[in-house]
Order: C-alpha cells, then structure tokens, then sequence
C-alpha cells in the first residue's frame, strides 16, 4: 500500500523559510522588470533584453553543469564523508570563471565584432559569469539545507538589483548601465554568504579529475538541453529585432521576460522545496519510493501553476492599464497571452517532470526533447512569415510545448505510479470554475479596484475548491500547521 503521508513531505523541510525568499523574489522580479522598461523605453529595452537572453545562455551553456552536479552529489553527507566533492566543485567553478573573464579579456583587447556595443557584451558576458556563481552557491546552501543563508542570498541579491539596476535606467537610460548594475548585485550577494557556505580554502590539490569527469558525463546532456532552451528566446529577440527593428523587440521581450520571471520563479521554488526531499528519499528509502514522490509532486504542480497562468490571463487587462508602462500597452498583452501557455508548460516540465531525468541518470533524452523543441521553434519563425511578429511568439510557446509532451510521455511510462487522477481532474475542473466567477468582473471597474477584486475572487475560488476536496491533502496539511503552532505557542 502507497504511503499517504508522502504527499506531505515537500512542505515539512524548512518550507517558510524558503517560500518567503520566493514571495520576496517574484515580486521583486516583476518590479525591476517593468520599472527598468519604463526608463529605457521600448528601443534601448529591446538591447537590454538580448543582453539579458546573453546572460541566460552564458551562465547555462558554461557553468550550469556545476550547480547540477551540486545538486544531485553534494550533500551534508557527501559534505562529511566526502570532501572532495566539494573541492572539485569550487576549482571548477573558479577555473571557468577565470577562463571565462581571460576570454573576454582577450576578445575586447583584439578588437572582435560583436554586432552589439563592446561594453553590453562585456556586462552581459560578466551578468552570465556572476549569474552561474549564484546559482552554484544557491545549489550549496539548499543541498546543506542552510535555508537562511539562501534566503539571505535571494534577497541581499534582488534588493540591490532593484535599487541598482532601475537606478541606473532612471540616471542614464543606458542597457550597459543597467548590465553592470545586475554584476555588482550578485556579487555583493555572494559577499554577505561566503562564510556560512564555505567548507574549506579553496585547494586546487584537492580537486579529482575523475570526479569532474564524473560531474561532465552526469551534466552536460541536461547543459545541452538547457542551452537549446535558452538559444530559443535569445534567437528569437535578435531575428526579431532584426526584422521589425529593436521597439518591436522591446515589447515582445517584457511580455517574455515577465512570464519567464513569474513562472521560472516559480517552478524554481517548487523545484527547490521537492525535489531535495526527493533526493533524501532516494538515499535513505531507495529508488521506488522517490520516483512514487515525484507521481505525487505533479499534482502539487500543476495545482500552483495553472490556477496562475489563468488567473494571470484574466487579470491581464486590468494589470496592463495598471502596471505596463505607457509605451507598452496595446503590445504587452498581446504577446503575454500567446507566450502563456508555453510558461505553463515550462514549469510543469522543470518542477515536475525533469527530476525523473534527473534520479534516472537519463539526461540525454532531456536533450534529445530540446532539439525538437528547437527545430519547432525554427519551422514556426521562418514558415509562416505571415504571421507578422507574433509568428516569434508562437514559435517558443510550440517548441516548450513540443518538449513537455516529450518529455511528459517518457517521465510518466518510468515512474511506477501515475498521479492521482481525481486531484488533476479536481485541479483543472476548479480551474475552469474560477474562469468562469472571475471572467464577468472583466472591464467592469477602474484597473486597480477590477484587480484587486479579481485577485480576490479567484483566489477565494480556487482555494476553497482546494480544500473542500483536500487536493495533494492540502486541507490535512493546513491542520498539522496550525495543530503545530497551538502547539509551541502553549
């Protein structure tokens, strides 16, 4: 018989503690990217944003296979018995860093073209350097379940970014500008976390190669596949700044790149809050009992993403008059509903599917998924030119589509229970109820008043819905809480 209590155990482990950087987080996320759009203005936006999808591609195609490697090998138990892990993983962290600022070095010294301004590559490259740095140390801390220090790393990093990056597109209505401020944000994060995520001095002795060969063999299929994922945004905004000019890419890129903030925040907390209780059941319970996990974490996924991919879609009108800046209105949401479904289906592949992958070793099929996904992407953008502009849209939202189904039909075939059927058919059938109380308030009211009672009413839906049904034993969940805190406070 399949242990119940299972679908419990993503919230038991430090669960406040890492919920409130992800609150901080997102919303922090939004703010800086809509303030930094309404400095720079639809032209210099479009420039930052491929300076931001550069970022992307640079942190993911060069150092992302560390922060996996750390992910799935490091360990408070590794941290003890095998110290060496860790070494390996810091002179390999360092020895790219190194490698990759010599680089850029070299390449400004000589004069190459980048077909963007030198500086912008510069701050973007020095973004994706400090951007993996971040991830890797973030991969530290939850591994060592040090949930303050992760915490404080999230937001010591998202305050300055706010204050520093929409500073400098408020002074100087410069992409570069902006660039730099985000570098000097990550790295004075790192500063305040050094110590409490420090195991020993770095030794370059202590380092194994056979344990980066090890790390190279288990990650570079998942860098592949997550390199292909970022070349698409990255592909898209410059084949579309190339055809319709840097305005047009301005406005598709702050729809995208709200979308990709909202949801990739998203599935990144509920990757953080599961997928180590996965990992712990694996080592202690064995692999059955991890892969059973998983069947229950999709329905806890799906449960959180789609109520706010619908809930974002009804409240587009009203946020847009509210929130977009002026210059962007009329362009954001258009694009913003196209790139919907493909966000959805992004974050239920990274917080539910990709850990199959993941336990299994099985990487390259993740890659396999993202080539199709890519060659998709293509077939959309260069096939139907009659689309006008949307047609980029179209084509991310098909290639992430493309690589949930993919990926969605191996992950499910491997794991040795499906997820509950009723808790997916309850989640989409109170999904559609809350569409349908929420629709009617739309165009009713003045943008702040329809929002807050959109928000309001949804939310009210959905989550009674929830716990009338006890969904992923959500209600049972809510009364050990409180049973909990009675508890202490007495």
């Amino acid at each position: 018989m399949r242990d119940r209590r299972r679908a419990g155990g993503p919230f038991r482990d430090g669960v406040m503690t890492v919920l409130l950087p992800f609150v901080i987080n997102a919303g922090l996320n939004f703010a800086l990217g809509l303030l930094i759009a309404f400095f720079l203005g639809p032209a210099e936006f479009g420039r930052y944003a491929i300076g931001a999808a550069i970022i992307v591609l640079v942190n993911t195609a060069l150092l992302d296979w560390i922060k996996l490697s750390a992910i799935r090998f490091y360990s408070q138990k590794s941290r003890e018995e095998q110290p060496q892990i860790r070494a390996t993983l810091d002179v390999l962290s360092a020895g790219i860093t190194i490698a990759l600022t010599g680089l850029l070095v070299a390449a400004v010294a000589a004069g190459v073209d980048f077909g963007l301004p030198a500086m912008l590559v510069v701050a973007s490259v020095l973004g994706g350097i400090c951007a993996g740095l971040f991830d890797y140390h973030g991969a530290i801390a939850r591994a060592r379940f040090l949930d303050a220090a992760y915490a404080r790393l999230i937001i010591v990093k998202n305050v300055l970014a706010l204050l520093l990056m929409v500073g400098g597109a408020w002074w100087t209505r410069d992409a570069t500008v902006v660039m730099f401020g985000g570098v000097l944000s990550v790295m004075a994060a790192l500063l305040t976390v050094r110590r409490s995520l420090a195991d020993a001095p770095l030794s370059w002795s202590a380092a194994r190669r056979d344990l980066a060969l090890d790390f190279a063999r288990y990650a570079l299929p998942l860098v592949g596949a997550n390199a292909i994922y970022s070349l698409i945004p990255l592909l898209n905004r410059s084949l579309l700044a190339d055809a319709y000019g840097f305005a047009e890419a301005g406005y598709f890129s702050l729809a995208a790149d709200m979308g990709l903030r909202l949801f990739g925040t998203l599935a990144a907390t509920l990757e953080i809050v599961m997928l180590r209780a996965v990992l712990r059941l694996d080592e202690t319970r064995g692999r059955r009992a991890a892969e059973a996990r998983i069947a229950d974490n999709l329905v806890v996924v799906l449960m959180v993403a789609l109520p706010v991919a619908a809930g974002l879609f009804l409240v587009l009108p009203a946020f847009e008059a509210l929130l977009v800046p002026a210059e962007f209105r009329g362009r954001f949401a258009p694009y913003l509903r196209l790139l919907l479904p493909g966000f959805v289906a992004l974050t239920v592949f990274v917080a539910g599917l990709y850990p199959v992958f993941l336990l299994g070793k099985r990487t390259g099929t993740v890659t396999l998924a993202a080539c199709v996904g890519l060659a998709a992407n293509l077939a959309l953008v260069f096939g139907f030119a009659a689309a006008g502009p949307q047609r980029f849209a179209i084509g991310q939202t098909v290639s992430f589509l493309v690589v949930l189904l993919v990926t969605g039909w191996l992950a499910l075939r491997a794991l040795p229970t499906l997820p509950r059927l009723r808790d997916v058919g309850l989640v989409i059938a109170a999904v559609a109820l809350m569409t349908a109380a929420v629709w009617p308030l739309s165009g009713r009211f003045q943008p702040p008043v329809e929002l807050l009672l959109q928000a309001a009413l949804g939310a009210t839906v959905y989550g009674g819905l929830m716990l009338a049904f006890d969904v992923a034993r959500c209600r049972t969940l809510l009364r050990l809480w409180l049973a909990m805190r009675r508890s202490r406070t007495r």
